[in-house]
């Protein structure tokens, strides 16, 4: 009887036992399951896809590098880790390796396209810009390609470099710089205008035994070869204090009210500051306005007020 219980236990434990491990091991199984998956054949697939796809198997897209390579269109799929078919943990990480496309290229054609434009181009197409020439044409508006080399459609290496002519438009007149010396800076302002020079620098000098606002020296001097648009300074005879537009740490500020009456004016307000010169107004005005403009501290500037196309009032600032 003793021994009868004894193998009626025995074998309920081994029962037990075997069960327990038999559930353990399918639990396992399906846990194991459930936080697996297998791994999707990607090769030739673009990133946007890959990431797509990835995403929603929450596994995790590492771009490892790019590669050249003729076969796989640009940002696609070349290699991957691990490879199609194996099963792994979600959260794991996928290793790519993407196209950079051919190793070459066909030039593209930059003719009649804007420099700007052109460089972008040449980057779009893992291209470099070369030397860039420019020449006088009256065939092209300026800023204009108007050959390159290589020529468009040969077949070069990615990175290579890309030479452009360019335009820069119809030459300028070219003529002798008019002699402004003795003269007074308003007819000397509309002399240059006239020959489309520009004021580079307007520098105030004294001297009591000329009248005021008589230029005294210019650069470059009379008789000297010049094109248009090329930059004049002059000398202008100004007294001291006039010359230094106020007092020291006063606000810089050009005012001017027009005259009464009952037609609008043109006014044109110009400022020659940081050898630039800059169109402050250009506009009708109603009679009577206050004109202003404030100059900038600490800079040797020029304000010249044009009303109906006369010069009517000129200030210095040291």
């Amino acid at each position: 009887m003793l021994r009868s219980a004894f193998k009626f236990f025995a074998a309920l434990a081994v029962f037990t036992a075997i069960a327990g491990a038999s559930a353990f091991f399918t639990l396992s199984f399906f846990i194991q399951k459930e936080e697996s998956v297998v791994v999707p054949d990607l090769s030739g697939k673009d990133a946007v896809s890959v990431l797509r796809l990835l995403s929603a198997l929450e596994l995790n897209a590492k771009v490892h590098g790019f590669e050249y390579d003729g076969q796989v269109p640009r940002d696609h799929v070349i290699h991957q880790s691990p490879e199609p078919g194996r099963t792994i943990k979600k959260g794991r990480d996928v290793s790519l390796v993407l196209s950079k496309g051919s190793s070459s290229v066909a030039l593209p054609d930059l003719k009649g396209q804007s420099l700007s434009r052109a460089q972008i181009i040449l980057h779009e197409n893992g291209l470099e810009s070369g030397h860039t020439t420019f020449v006088y044409t009256g065939d092209a508006e300026r800023d204009r390609i108007l050959a390159q080399s290589p020529s468009p459609g040969q077949s070069v290496a990615r990175s290579s470099t890309v030479d452009v002519l360019v335009s820069r438009g119809p030459r300028p007149a070219a003529f002798k710089m008019p002699d402004v010396e003795g003269r007074f800076l308003d007819e000397t302002m509309l002399l240059l205008d006239d020959y489309k020079l520009f004021l580079d620098a307007l520098i105030p000098v004294y001297d009591n035994s000329k009248p005021d606002n008589m230029i005294l020296g210019q650069n470059p001097p009379a008789g000297h070869r010049v094109v248009e648009s090329d930059g004049v300074q002059l000398r202008v005879n100004r007294a001291a204090a006039e010359a230094g537009g106020g007092r020291e740490g006063e606000k810089r500020l050009f005012t001017y009210r027009l005259s009464p009456g009952y037609l609008k004016q043109h006014v044109r307000l110009e400022m020659s500051v940081y050898s630039m010169n800059v169109t402050v107004y250009d506009e009708l005005m109603a009679p009577g306005k206050e004109i202003w403009a404030i100059v900038p501290r600490y800079a040797r500037a020029a304000v010249f007020l044009y009303v109906n196309d006369e010069l009517v009032a000129t200030e210095l600032y040291n």
